[in-house]
């Protein structure tokens, strides 16, 4: 195939790719509990018109995270309003910048072929693609960690001092987007690189007094301004959040869900699923020992990179498969180089146009599911009885952060009737598997989402 035609075609799919995810977007609801969750953070954010501390719940501050993913879904709801595009607009904006990364530092290094593909890669594989259309902290991570490594090569093998400043400044929104860990995510694929090459006197050479200062910058003010206005945040967040959830597993000190124990290594199988389908060509990988002399330097750097956050999760039993997403663009650029070389644009565009085609179907399919993670459909039933009859939503049982999302934080919720006495008439939710027994007077009114929505009339118990 004629080179230019093949660009062109590489442009066009990944073009397709996004704008498919972009038009999506709004088509499926706010799933409980980490979608819905993360949304309503923002939404409170937005609605409190508080910009410092994201809030778990009304006066309860919310120490899980730092602000950057939840300052874009509230700048994305104030301009476009709130619902689930707005919601998840933020992420794919970031998804797409950490693609024009991806491309540029191939095209520089490599090709534009490879960039071209490897953005292809982190688009299409399973993770990349929910990703970048779901409400997540982790793609604000992906992006600056991108950034960090890119101006970081760039430093180091050009010495490229605007870059190397730009890679400061994505070191910064990183500890605006996970916190500390982003050092690490950083530090690891230097110091591999640093072990192999040698090439000490280039890490010197770093702009490291103007670039400490632009990091700490842009990410100091914040974490000074966080424990001023709730005391305890710098405790819970690094000892708690990093070390403690890092090192014990089923952790009990967490104060916004549960631990997530899994066997060591697990994330291991979390990379692999996570890159499916492209995960099929890992083989190929072998021959990158045969283009090791074309450019090592490159190579052991992004190897280093792709296999960093694997390694360092090893050890920790605490995880999620999201985690491996800041090594994703790494393995897509590895992928990438081999990929290009054995097998055809035409079929690299026809593999990554099917997938999101299956995968938006899969997603939006499960819109008309009656899952209980899915509370879209029963908040529309209330509020189509607030003109006739008006009256407090209460959900007893779980915590729904979909219908608290969905009732702009009018829902509450109470684990036993026993622990709320209205005065009022009033709705009440429960999931129909998990039905509890009312010292009420209730209707039915309808059912929906797996749950059933009742209007209870007397509040005495």
């Amino acid at each position: 195939m004629n080179p230019s035609v093949s660009i062109r075609l590489l442009w066009g799919t990944l073009l397709c790719v996004l704008l498919v995810r972009l038009g999506t977007l709004g088509l499926y609801p706010l799933m409980d509990t980490s979608e819905a969750r993360y949304a309503e953070i923002a939404r409170k954010m937005l609605a409190s018109n508080d910009w410092i501390t994201p809030m778990f719940d009304h006066y309860v501050p919310f120490w899980g995270k730092p602000p950057l993913s939840f300052w874009a879904q509230a700048l994305s709801m104030k301009v476009f309003g709130i619902h689930e595009f707005s919601s998840r607009f933020s992420s794919w904006l970031l998804h797409a910048a950490s693609c024009l990364l991806i491309v540029r530092f191939a095209s520089q290094e490599r090709s534009l072929q490879v960039g071209l593909t490897a953005a292809i890669i982190y688009s299409t594989c399973t993770l990349g693609f929910l990703s970048s259309g779901a409400v997540l902290t982790d793609g604000a991570l992906v992006f600056a960690l991108l950034l960090a490594h890119f101006g970081l090569w760039r430093g180091l093998m050009h010495g490229d001092r605007g870059w190397a400043l730009a890679g400061f400044l994505g070191l910064g929104l990183g500890l605006l987007a996970k916190g500390p860990l982003a050092l690490v995510l950083i530090a690891m694929p230097a110091a591999i690189w640093l072990a192999v090459t040698a090439h000490w006197r280039r890490l010197l050479e770093l702009p490291w007094l103007s670039g400490s200062a632009l990091t700490l910058g842009v990410a100091l003010p914040w974490y000074w301004l966080a424990e001023q206005k709730t005391p305890g945040f710098l405790e819970y967040f690094i000892v708690g959040e990093h070390l403690s959830r890092y090192v014990i597993s089923q952790w009990q000190g967490d104060l916004y869900g549960s631990a997530h124990a899994q066997p060591l290594g697990m994330i291991w199988l979390h990379l692999l699923g996570g890159l499916l389908p492209w995960a099929l060509f890992l083989p190929l990988l072998i021959k990158l020992r045969g283009h090791l002399e074309d450019q090592p330097e490159y190579f052991i750097f992004v190897l280093g990179w792709a296999v960093s956050a694997p390694l360092f999760f090893t050890m920790s039993t605490n995880i999620l498969w999201t985690y491996v997403l800041p090594a994703l663009p790494a393995w897509a650029l590895l992928l990438a180089d081999v990929i290009c070389r054995n097998i055809r644009g035409t079929v690299i565009a026809a593999i990554a146009l099917v997938l999101p085609v299956v995968g938006c179907g899969l997603i939006i399919s499960g819109k008309a599911s009656d899952r209980p993670q899915n509370q879209k459909n029963i908040v529309g039933l209330w509020k189509a009885q607030q003109a006739s009859a008006p009256g407090d939503l209460i959900y007893l049982g779980a915590r729904s952060y979909a219908a608290e999302f969905y009732s702009a934080g009018w829902a509450r919720n109470y684990k036993t009737p026993q622990q709320f006495h209205p005065a009022e008439p009033f709705y009440l939710v429960q999931r129909m598997d998990k039905l509890q027994p009312l010292p009420f007077t209730c209707h039915t009114v309808g059912q929906a989402n797996g749950s059933q929505l009742q209007y209870c009339r007397d509040g005495q118990l």
